[in-house]
């Protein structure tokens, strides 16, 4: 890749996140004329380490940026739709989210192979203050319900 077309995906990249070259600049810790010439292709030898602070500056993947990788996305990026709608909500409703979450596990065709007893054992130990011996027998009859307490 050419340094103009890393120049370009910066400048892609920037105009994206309505940034300017003071806001990338003072992130990286450079001059905006060091910006504006990594924009423009002026830059003989790129330097990688610039290139990824300034590719942390703007929320991107930096392999995106020197042309590695498609993804302009960070992987981190990807988040969940349950904690993208999760993070909508206020603290009641954080909570409530919680409950019903909880609730799923109890339910055997939405657990993972092995999980169950597992996550029953330690939901007792949430709900209670006494330790319950990992040989415990723990049947459906013995989860307790908050509310219901």
């Amino acid at each position: 890749m050419t340094n103009a077309e890393i120049g370009n995906r910066i400048k892609y990249a920037r105009d994206l996140k309505d940034a300017t070259l003071e806001d990338v600049a003072r992130k990286v810790g450079v001059a905006k004329s060091t910006i504006q010439r990594y924009e423009a292709g002026k830059i003989s030898a790129i330097k990688i380490p610039v290139v990824d602070a300034i590719a942390m500056a703007l929320n991107v993947n930096p392999a995106w940026i020197v042309g590695k990788s498609d993804d302009m996305e960070l992987p981190s990026q990807k988040i969940p739709k349950i904690l993208q709608y999760y993070e909508t909500l206020n603290d009641i409703g954080k909570h409530e989210a919680t409950k019903r979450v909880e609730e799923l596990t109890y339910i055997p065709q939405y657990v993972k192979e092995n999980t169950e007893d597992y996550l029953k054992v330690n939901a007792a130990h949430a709900r209670t203050d006494i330790d319950i011996p990992e040989d415990a027998d723990i049947s459906e009859d013995d989860i307790m319900d908050d509310e219901n307490f």
